[in-house]
């Protein structure tokens, strides 16, 4: 960490922008200043690094891709799809590709509802299922930030034919009508073999401490 030389500064910027005396400020929160400074500039660099990396692999992946097409003579139609690369000792992979992010609109709170309504119908005949119920409140369960999960809630779609009730049809048409494709995301991964031939993700972010 960088702690800039006092000899080569007189003052600091206090934060309505007024030129305060080193002299007059505590000797920690000058050093906090330059701690807090140091760290953000060196994670503005690693940010920067990162993004030309992961542009870089983008780049070499699909020039790989279009040269393996002009080796059959083909040429490569539309957008490019996701694509894993292994190593030819089948050790290490890497997967570039484009994610669709998904929101969803109001329509989502009345899916549920019509959810709920078929449920408890189903309750009045099977009894007290609560893992049925269960289901149903996981999948619909909300985080700390209010926002549903959104594979929960995909993964109801699966159950499209599971009722011919007009109830649940409206259901999964509000399911439908609610996913909204909010952005797309491009990623790249990387894994490695462990000892017992497992994949291990090598994130580029670091993780917890």
């Amino acid at each position: 960490m960088n702690t800039q030389d006092n000899t080569a500064r007189t003052f600091l910027a206090n934060p309505r922008g007024y030129q305060v005396p080193l002299d007059k400020i505590a000797a920690h929160d000058i050093e906090k200043h330059d701690l807090v400074n140091g760290f953000v500039d060196e994670a503005k660099a690693l940010s920067e690094l990162h993004d030309e990396f992961k542009r870089k692999v983008f780049k070499s992946v699909n020039t790989f891709i279009a040269d393996l097409f002009a080796s059959y003579n083909v040429e490569i139609g539309g957008n490019k799809g996701n694509v894993t690369l292994t190593s030819y000792d089948a050790k290490r992979k890497v997967e570039v590709g484009v994610a669709d992010q998904i929101t969803f609109g109001p329509e989502i709170n009345v899916a549920k509802e019509l959810i709920d309504k078929v449920i408890n119908e189903k309750l009045e005949t099977l009894g007290e299922d609560k893992l049925l119920r269960q289901i149903v409140q996981d999948a619909f369960s909300t985080n700390s930030d209010g926002n549903y999960n959104k594979a929960r809630i995909m993964a109801l779609r699966k159950y499209r034919l599971a009722s011919d009730s007009e109830d649940w049809a409206n259901a999964m048409q509000a399911l439908d009508d609610a996913i909204i494709l909010s952005s797309t995301k491009t990623y790249v991964r990387f894994y490695e073999r462990n000892a017992l031939g497992s994949w291990v993700h090598i994130p580029l972010v670091s993780k917890s401490l």
